[in-house]
């Protein structure tokens, strides 16, 4: 079936985030009334929110997450990466492969990748410089030939990491982005914020261009590993 294109994720995302007006949703239900595609694809975004929203409220967080190391083994990342792969049909395998296996003498073994996504949800500043000492501690265990990637995305009270007039931490933010660690401020809490008429100025090179949940989704479908500060 051709796919609906009339309404973008984002317009799906904020229809299941109660965040669309009153108009827009009206049409959106007439419309998904109509249209099996769009009706499918609503139900998933409805899925995929609150599975993601389970797997954040029974996990546990750590007692001293500064000295929690990341790993594929995390129970946290466990629970999100099973949140994609029931809403995306992914298969294990897909997150699971670091090399190309090849009994040939002259393969060449593919680069190892190991890329993580820290989100930072508090506004406590050592939560907020426990994921700034991981981002470091991540970029320096790096093994020889291996590709490392990290980057953090922050919302609700963790966006205070990124302000510019609240963050105590900038000196460590730009030395990390000349690491290229990418720091992502969710648009929306940026929206929710300016709404209240506080005035969000934030670090230099932050991106503002996604939800947190979002580039959550987006990178754990890439097979990142995800830790949740």
């Amino acid at each position: 079936m051709k796919k609906d294109d009339h309404f973008s994720e984002e317009q799906l995302n904020a229809f299941v985030d109660g965040e669309l007006d009153p108009e827009e949703k009206s049409r959106l239900y007439n419309r998904a009334a109509k249209s099996p595609e769009l009706d499918r694809r609503l139900c998933q975004q409805r899925k995929l929110k609150e599975l993601v929203d389970h797997a954040y409220k029974n996990v546990p967080q750590p007692a001293k997450p500064k000295n929690t190391p990341l790993s594929k083994g995390g129970l946290l990342t466990r629970a999100v990466a099973a949140v994609a792969l029931v809403v995306m049909g992914l298969t294990g395998g897909m997150l699971a492969h670091d090399y190309l296996d090849d009994d040939r003498a002259t393969a060449t073994p593919v680069a190892r990748v190991s890329n993580y996504l820290l989100h930072v949800t508090s506004g406590e500043p050592e939560q907020m410089l426990a994921a700034l000492e991981q981002a470091q501690t991540l970029l320096e265990s790096a093994q020889d030939g291996e590709a490392r990637q990290v980057e953090i995305v922050a919302n609700e009270q963790g966006l205070n990491l990124l302000r510019q007039d609240v963050t105590p931490y900038a000196r460590q933010i730009s030395a990390l982005q000349d690491q290229d660690v990418i720091f992502y401020a969710c648009s929306r809490t940026i929206e929710r914020l300016r709404a209240t008429g506080v005035d969000v100025t934030l670090v230099p090179e932050t991106n503002t261009e996604y939800t947190a949940l979002d580039r959550v989704v987006t990178r754990m479908q890439a097979g990142w590993v995800y830790e949740k500060i």
